[in-house]
């Protein structure tokens, strides 16, 4: 008898000191399946953005209203709206899981990838190279609209007419808060002046017409975009910081092209091409996603 309690004692004392080895390998194993799944998703996402902007409409927005104001500034508010958007995308894919299964979830973004896929290929098998320009035309048609109507409504309010050259001036100069360095009122030490007139230049920027009208104009045309809703398919069946993080990452750089080079790279550039890799790539993921679901033990 004593012997099977020393027996007893002993395997109990083995199975206590393997306990902690046993969970720091499966903390391990969770921590490298959540960093693969977070990897996938960011390398997913960035693929899935360069096929679905690279010479679309906010590409395009982006591109013209560059080449007559600042650079920097559109790229900003571009960038703002488009790092917005993809957030409340994905994060609203993601809210999707905790209402429905997830094998359903990734059977409707199977479906919604696999309807994408098939439309852009066959977008792409009817284009005949002159989609880029007529886009191009339909984007500062629109553009000139505008302008006009801002025109109109400046007669209208009694301003000073409209300078054309105005909106061209590469420089982009905020002069807010500028004190006469002779006015005796300039007492605050060199640092918290130069803070504060950090501040209110940022301000400006961020309250110019230039910016506003860009981070509404490229937020209004992504609303409602084959990208948002293929962000929100990948936030609902994937990691959402990975998605949010790839998604982010693929709009910055496709909106830095757009900026610097964007109509000279739309002019070279074979969009049938890069929507008939954009149909492949959606298909591809529909076939995952239906794998995933199907073979989740749900359905």
């Amino acid at each position: 008898m004593d012997d099977l309690l020393t027996l007893v004692t002993s395997n109990v004392d083995s199975l206590g000191a393997a306990l902690p080895v046993l969970e720091t390998m499966a903390t391990s194993d969770a921590a490298a399946l959540a960093s693969a799944s977070a990897s996938d998703s960011l390398i997913a996402s960035i693929l899935m953005i360069f096929v679905s902007e690279i010479g679309d409409k906010t590409f395009l927005i982006a591109a013209i209203l560059a080449m007559s104001n600042p650079r920097s500034t559109i790229f900003l508010a571009a960038c703002s709206a488009l790092w917005l958007m993809s957030i409340l995308s994905a994060f609203l894919g993601h809210a999707v899981v905790t209402l429905i299964p997830m094998s359903w979830v990734s059977l409707s973004a199977a479906i919604m990838f696999l309807v994408f896929g098939i439309k852009l290929l066959q977008e792409a098998r009817e284009m005949d190279g002159s989609e880029i320009s007529k886009e191009m035309q339909s984007v500062e048609s629109e553009l000139s609209e505008k302008d006009e109507a801002k025109r109109q409504s400046a007669m209208e309010a009694g301003e000073a007419q409209y300078d054309d050259g105005a909106e061209k001036d590469d420089t982009f100069n905020v002069n807010i808060g500028a004190v006469d360095s002779a006015t005796p009122e300039r007492s605050c030490k060199s640092n918290s002046c130069s803070t504060l007139g950090s501040l209110k230049n940022l301000m400006g920027l961020l309250l110019s017409p230039v910016f506003v009208e860009t981070f509404v104009l490229v937020f209004l045309a992504e609303w409602g975009d084959r990208s948002q809703l293929a962000t929100i398919a990948l936030g609902a069946a994937r990691n959402v910081y990975g998605v949010t993080a790839g998604t982010i990452l693929g709009h910055t750089c496709c909106t830095a092209v757009a900026v610097i080079g964007g109509q000279l790279l739309a002019a070279r550039i074979s969009v049938k091409k890069v929507t008939l890799a954009g149909g492949v790539l959606f298909i591809v993921f529909a076939v995952l996603y239906s794998y995933e679901a199907l073979f989740s033990g749900d359905i």
